[in-house]
């Protein structure tokens, strides 16, 4: 059996996969690297992961001696996490995730009874002797690139392809004929639209108010004001407009919603344009993340790279999952081959 420990910033998932490479046990835990982050000691995350890792094997009548190995992907090797481990610099594929990967056997990193083998993150080649003049070739993935690898083995898809997160924050990942994570591009979205609602004044105007009338204006109406006030008035003047849309104009709280997210997903595009400029261009596309997202970034980027983009979205979580598994899995199967 082999143990799938994926760590992220406020969340760990780990789950027993059969020798038939089959879920048979799994379970979650609200532990993640904000914890670390939070406290300034890695004593949460770990105490967290042991127990959950101890609480599933219980559980299910498995024992130790029963995994064959465990993996580990994600926040869990940042510098916020158990251990820090460098980054591979890309192109990589699946030789170079599991000719890298990182054994610790040491109980002060994570004290489960077996070794752990970490999956490294990947960067971008941004040359060695890179300035702040080069920042906008920077990036890296922490736990996309085992998600990646399940995508190539469970769907198969058309490369070259941009493989879209839309999570926490927006990752555009491109995959080359090969399979190889060649670069990334990441921008932070996600985290952007959740402070503006729970940190801002502007938050009460982005949730939908009782006895609220709707101005009546179609999806298509108000994703195009939403680019016209960012691309003439800037995003920061933009994220304050719902608070006029409710105080100054008839508009429902749905509405508001749509606005924000349609002005975000706008100053978004940028970032795949310059990765289009950068030389990463392709018309297959895969989104991954919440329906309305994954629709809504669909609409901007065919309408902004042309109908004929083939865009393919994933909304099920548990499928989502299931490519961390199937990626994590690919990469553990690969590095005892090679062993």
């Amino acid at each position: 059996m082999i143990a799938v420990i994926d760590c992220g910033t406020t969340n760990t998932r780990i789950y027993i996969v059969s020798e038939q490479k089959e879920i048979i046990a799994s379970g979650a835990r609200e532990i993640g690297v904000r914890n670390t982050v939070i406290t300034g000691s890695r004593d949460a995350l770990k105490n967290g992961i042991e127990q959950l890792f101890a609480g599933i094997l219980k559980e299910n009548n498995i024992t130790i001696k029963d995994i064959d190995l465990v993996i580990a992907s994600g926040m869990i090797t940042s510098e916020i996490g158990l251990l820090e481990i460098p980054h591979i610099v890309a192109p990589a594929g699946i030789g170079e995730l599991s000719k890298n990967i990182k054994i610790v056997n040491d109980p002060a990193v994570l004290d489960i009874g077996v070794p752990v083998h970490f999956v490294r993150g990947v960067r971008n080649d941004y040359g060695k002797n890179a300035t702040i003049r080069d920042i906008r070739m920077c990036d890296f993935l922490r736990g996309e690139e085992v998600q990646c690898m399940g995508i190539l083995n469970e769907l198969k898809p058309v490369l070259p392809l941009n493989v879209v997160v839309l999570s926490s924050h927006t990752k555009i990942i491109h995959l080359d004929r090969q399979g190889r994570i060649l670069r990334c591009m990441t921008t932070i979205s996600g985290q952007l639209f959740n402070a503006l609602k729970d940190a801002t004044n502007v938050g009460k105007s982005i949730i939908p108010a009782e006895g609220e009338k709707p101005g009546g204006y179609s999806y298509e109406e108000i994703v195009e004001i939403a680019g016209e006030c960012v691309e003439h008035a800037g995003l920061g003047r933009t994220m304050l407009m719902p608070r006029f849309m409710q105080v100054l104009l008839e508009t429902s709280g749905d509405e508001r919603i749509l606005f924000i997210n349609a002005a975000i997903a706008v100053d978004d595009i940028k970032a795949f344009m310059e990765f289009k400029s950068q030389g990463y261009d392709t018309k297959n596309y895969l989104f991954f993340g919440h329906e309305s997202r994954c629709n809504l970034y669909s609409y901007l980027i065919r309408k902004e790279f042309g109908d004929d983009t083939k865009i393919e979205s994933i909304y099920d979580n548990d499928i989502i999952a299931g490519l961390t598994v199937k990626g994590s899995v690919a990469v553990a199967s690969n590095f005892i081959k090679g062993a």
